[in-house]
């Protein structure tokens, strides 16, 4: 079991008739159960995540729940960010944009959870507290939380059946397809650690092209071994002449699936890698007969990529951000996305094998 907040704080009165205290182990059955009545839910909130963000990264967890008459009414996952010079800070959720916030029954519970959550942050001499919703929430800013939309999301729809799926995606996409295909990109289903090594090495240089700093092989093995058995995760690879040139992760629970990593070699870009992968992962979602299927974030600068999106049947909307200092404000979030900042360009330069040392460390704080 990953490690827990001791427990000093205590359960609170938050209402009336709303209690908040945090998850203990016993309450597991409870909290998947009341995620899986929930809308909008996804595989961030679950047990499973929490295990593999606190293993990879070491952060610690801090997931609350709420109850009315002994009955689950909410939760509310966190992570404590601890560096031993920059502090702490306490955040819902690191490492993806539109993942976390509370998911509760009502406003009543809603409301407790974040109450409590902000409690914790004074008692950690926590920097910040920052939510990040997948919709707005107005009871955050009812409590005096700062909301922000600095990126934007694009999520498509699959329950609309596979004909309406398929007539959504554009003319230009559906060629790509074909193109990909006539041109030798074949797509697999990765099923090996092998399997998530090779993509592995494909992200680590589209990574570094990027000027992003990337997560650490044992994130991958992570995800192989802790969520690949239970179908938790899915990951289509793309091949030409049997080596493995790009590749697609999704995260799946409930009804939503996510896309957490889509990369390409260069080579494999004028081959229709992307455009192949993208159509093995929609294939996946229609068939198995999930709704929702998010293709993730871009800044409002990256017109192009928001644009492939919604060729695919994608709406794009703003992100939410919502932040409350304690000793110091939030970042703006939308600087890391500026591909020409001069971090950026000097991690462009760097050698790959540098950028595989440094990424985790980097990735601890920058979450």
């Amino acid at each position: 079991m990953s490690a827990t907040v001791q427990p000093s704080h205590q359960a609170t009165e938050a209402t009336s008739t709303v209690s908040v205290r945090q998850i203990a182990s016993n309450d597991t059955a409870r909290w998947e159960e009341f995620l899986a009545k929930s809308a909008g839910v996804n595989l961030y909130h679950t047990p499973a995540w929490r295990d593999v963000v606190a293993e990879c990264f070491r952060h610690t967890p801090v997931y609350l729940l709420s109850e009315r008459a002994n009955q689950v009414t909410g939760v509310l996952p966190l992570f404590l960010i601890r560096n031993p010079f920059l502090g702490c800070k306490l955040i819902s959720m690191p490492y993806d944009i539109g993942s976390g916030g509370a998911i509760a029954a009502d406003h009543e519970s809603e409301r407790a959870l974040v109450a409590q959550a902000v409690v914790i942050a004074r008692d950690y001499g926590a920097k910040f507290i920052e939510l990040r919703p997948s919709r707005p929430q107005p009871v955050l800013a009812e409590l005096g939380f700062r909301h922000s939309e600095p990126v934007i999301i694009s999520d498509m729809e699959l329950g609309a059946g596979e004909t309406a799926v398929w007539e959504r995606v554009s003319k230009d996409h559906m060629k790509a397809i074909r193109k990909a295909k006539t041109r030798g990109v074949e797509v697999r289903v990765a099923n090996t650690r092998r399997d998530f090594h090779d993509f592995y090495a494909v992200y680590l240089e589209v990574f570094r092209a990027f000027g992003t700093p990337p997560y650490g092989s044992r994130y991958f093995e992570l995800l192989h071994d802790k969520l690949h058995p239970s179908a938790a995760v899915k990951l289509f690879t793309a091949h030409v002449d049997g080596r493995c040139v790009g590749g697609l992760q999704l995260f799946c629970w409930g009804k939503n699936l996510v896309s957490k990593f889509a990369a390409c070699l260069p080579e494999a870009v004028p081959l229709r890698a992307y455009p192949a992968l993208y159509a093995a992962a929609i294939e996946f979602g229609v068939t198995a007969k999930y709704e929702t299927l998010s293709w993730g974030t871009s800044s409002r600068a990256q017109k192009g990529l928001i644009e492939f999106k919604e060729g695919w049947g994608a709406t794009s909307r703003a992100a939410q951000i919502y932040s409350m200092p304690i000793r110091g404000a939030a970042p703006d979030l939308e600087k890391y996305y500026d591909g020409d900042a001069l971090p950026q360009r000097v991690w462009r330069k760097l050698p790959l094998s540098w950028t595989r040392v440094m990424g985790q460390p980097l990735n601890r704080w920058f979450c």
